[in-house]
């Protein structure tokens, strides 16, 4: 017989035993400071994001499990102040509850809008109410959302909403029944989707083939949306993923039924995240917006410890490949299960850990404030990437040349082959070695030569050999790379001093700082015709500027919340980027 509390939320994210790698640090990365929020009670964290002045907003729950017959008022969304500087005091409002089970949310010039167990919500008003329960407003079912529970399925969340170009996303879960296989009838002709809907409530299915998406996050500076799903049936491990239009990822109802996405192109996962050694259970990604690692993507874990990073090497239009790194620890054995990026920069990760299911006893309901350093130290792997012939390493510090060796480096390979067996399909590891090696003029990138490499495998890279400039350490030392398209870039030590030259005097040309409240000045100095593009952080542009002359000028972000924007110039020679934080 199967209990209630093991039927629970838990064992559907914690989807295996916890088991964590020896080699994943311990402590907490050095280029960033840790510290626990001190809320004023222990919060099962389901949704965070920001309003434009700075206040986060945060969605809890206090139930797992079972569809519920009704809400709970323990079930809350808060605005909450005073979260930064060195001790950080925590100011809570209460805005709204009674909620069925939050499963995440979402600000969007500053209205803040709620999935819920049973439907999508947006929050009436700022200021609490006298009714909380009745502050908020239905603006979609979800699929079939009263009949979740028929057949013995029991799953079925859309978690983790995000709003980019007029549309609404969000990952929907897939069918599967208790304990955790996937061979029965869908609920839904929507079951594993990745929903799309706009803001008058009408839905159609972007993608499919998702089991148990516990978070996405959006990406504003390249518009991708990035979902992480959960090892399981037709799943032989957790996944990190790049939605892309009509796509089918992967999870199938057969023998009983096949889902309605079964028949679309597949798309390979862009990191496959090794069961247990890296993780078991993954939860909402965010990607990092500024710093040595902007660009690259954390995500968490509720059944193993500590965050991984993983770096995205695109190659055209197709699948990009993914390096995966063991990154930062210090949060003890907390469920790391939402995080977002502060108006301060800083990653605020909260927690939703309880005793039920297969998730482990241990650190409860914690909540934790990330914060970069305001200079970067640590040598460690950034990104792997294909290149003829081999793999080429990007390092966030100079290497040491003479640590460099082929006989440094241990390389195996292995794929993964999606069957109907829970957790079944990973293929013989295979070993792969490395015969040469070289250093590029900077010191910064590693080309090793292996032959045997195979399309959509994992490529798992050990070195311990290597050191930084004056025998720094690396933080870490293994990456595991999925590799799924292939580059046919030669390796070179050296960067074209023309282009580099061409690089440095577009970006010189171009100047800005923020002098007020959402105001940036920016100082063009070269001749036109050039256009300025202000971005705010659901893509899109809140102010705009051309000129045909050198030229300074203000632009201000208007109505647009706080966060990372995005600056676009266009020259004559090309496009500067650059990231504001408002």
């Amino acid at each position: 017989m199967i209990n209630k509390c093991f039927k629970a939320l838990p064992l559907i994210l914690g989807l295996g035993f916890t088991a964590a790698s020896a080699a994943i640090p311990q402590s907490v990365h050095p280029d960033f400071d840790l510290i626990k929020i001190p809320f004023p009670e222990n919060y099962k964290t389901m949704g965070i994001d920001f309003l434009s002045d700075g206040r986060m907003v945060l969605g809890i729950t206090d139930n797992y499990g079972d569809m519920p017959a009704n809400g709970n008022t323990n079930n809350k969304v808060y605005l909450v102040s005073g979260l930064t500087g060195a001790n950080p005091a925590p100011q809570m409002t209460e805005i709204a509850n009674d909620w069925l089970q939050i499963a995440g949310l979402v600000v969007v010039n500053d209205k803040i809008y709620v999935a819920d167990r049973a439907a999508f919500y947006e929050i009436n008003q700022l200021t609490p109410p006298a009714d909380l329960k009745a502050n908020r407003r239905k603006m979609v079912g979800w699929p079939d959302e009263n009949k979740w529970a028929f057949g013995g399925q029991w799953h079925q969340w859309v978690f983790t909403p995000m709003f980019k170009d007029g549309f609404f996303y969000a990952p929907y879960s897939g069918s599967i029944r208790p304990g955790g296989p996937s061979d029965v009838v869908p609920t839904t002709n929507r079951t594993g989707a990745f929903l799309k809907w706009d803001l008058a409530g009408n839905m159609e299915n972007f993608a499919g083939g998702l089991r148990s998406p516990n978070g996405a996050d959006l990406d504003s500076a390249t518009g991708d949306m990035m979902v992480a799903d959960n090892q399981g049936s037709w799943l032989p491990a957790s996944t990190f993923m790049l939605m892309k239009p009509e796509k089918f990822y992967g999870h199938s109802n057969k023998p009983t039924g096949t889902n309605w996405a079964e028949n679309l192109p597949y798309e390979p996962p862009v990191a496959w995240l090794p069961h247990v050694s890296v993780r078991s259970s993954p939860s909402q990604p965010t990607v990092v917006k500024a710093g040595v690692y902007a660009g690259n993507w954390l995500v968490g874990d509720v059944n193993n410890p500590g965050l991984v990073r993983i770096g995205v090497d695109k190659i055209g239009e197709s699948t990009p490949n993914g390096s995966v790194f063991f990154f930062s620890n210090g949060f003890g054995n907390a469920a790391l299960n939402r995080m977002a990026t502060g108006p301060d920069g800083a990653i605020y990760i909260g927690t939703c850990r309880t005793i039920a299911g297969n998730w482990p006893e241990g650190d409860d309901k914690e909540f934790f404030r990330l914060s970069p350093k305001a200079s970067a130290s640590a040598f460690e792997m950034k990104i792997v990437r294909s290149i003829k012939d081999g793999l080429e390493i990007e390092y966030t510090t100079p290497v040491d040349p003479a640590t460099v060796t082929a006989a440094g480096f241990a390389a195996k390979q292995w794929n993964y082959t999606r069957q109907k067996d829970y957790g079944a399909g990973k293929g013989t590891e295979v070993s792969l070695p490395v015969s040469e090696t070289a250093v590029s003029a900077d010191g910064r990138r590693v080309f090793l030569k292996i032959a045997g490499l195979l399309k959509e495998n994992v490529v798992y890279v050990k070195n311990t050999t290597v050191k930084g400039v004056g025998g720094k350490a690396a933080w870490n030392d293994e990456v595991w790379f999925t590799h799924n398209t292939f580059s046919t870039r030669a390796w070179s030590p050296t960067t074209s001093r023309i282009a580099e030259r061409a690089r440095v005097e577009l970006e010189s040309a171009v100047e800005h700082r923020v002098t007020g409240q959402g105001i940036l000045s920016v100082t063009v100095g070269s001749e036109g015709p050039w256009k300025a593009s202000l971005v705010s952080p659901d893509g899109s542009t809140v102010a705009s500027a051309s000129g045909m002359d050198k030229s300074s000028f203000q632009l201000s972000r208007g109505q647009a919340r706080a966060g990372l924007h995005l600056l676009r110039i266009r020259l004559k020679g090309g496009e500067v980027v650059r990231k504001v934080i408002f």
